[in-house]
């Protein structure tokens, strides 16, 4: 299972990848024409912007199962090992309890904007916000793999 976890967590990040470099290549053709061409993308910008939606909610979790996201250490270093590890653990369930919410809400965000599609691109909103229950669920699994390794007895030698 592992090794299946470590697959979906690279595909992901590739896909990140996979955006940020769309969104260069389209601001760059974005800039020569305007600049060689003096002609510009109606739809460039609008890609761009939905391209960072998408990297912004897949990259939340990828930072959280990293641990890059900011925090202060000052109450955590100052816990014993198992304080430490159980506020880590209740810190996991609020992650959770994120997630939750923002998938309720962008589904009614959906319900909301279903027959509505975006001015340049042509694309049906719900797509567009897709990314945001998608992350979410990404950051569901990652929070849960982490409350199962929590509740999993260390392996002794």
């Amino acid at each position: 299972m592992t090794r299946f976890w470590a697959v979906f967590d690279r595909a992901i990040e590739m896909l990140i990848f996979v955006i940020f470099l769309g969104i260069v290549i389209v601001g760059t053709m974005q800039v020569c024409n305007r600049f060689f061409l003096n002609l510009s993308l109606s739809w460039s910008e609008e890609l761009q912007r939905y391209g960072q939606i998408w990297i912004v909610f897949l990259g939340i979790p990828v930072a959280y199962r990293h641990s890059v996201h900011i925090g202060m250490e000052m109450l955590t270093d100052r816990l014993a090992d198992r304080g430490r590890a159980i506020f880590f653990a209740l810190v996991d369930l609020l992650w959770i309890v994120l997630a939750v919410a923002l998938i309720l809400g962008t589904a009614r965000l959906a319900q909301f904007l279903q027959f509505q599609k975006s001015p340049g691109l042509g694309l049906p909103m719900h797509l567009v916000y897709g990314a945001i229950p998608l992350g979410s669920a990404y950051m569901i699994i990652i929070a849960l793999r982490r409350l199962v390794a929590f509740w999993r007895p260390a392996p002794t030698l």
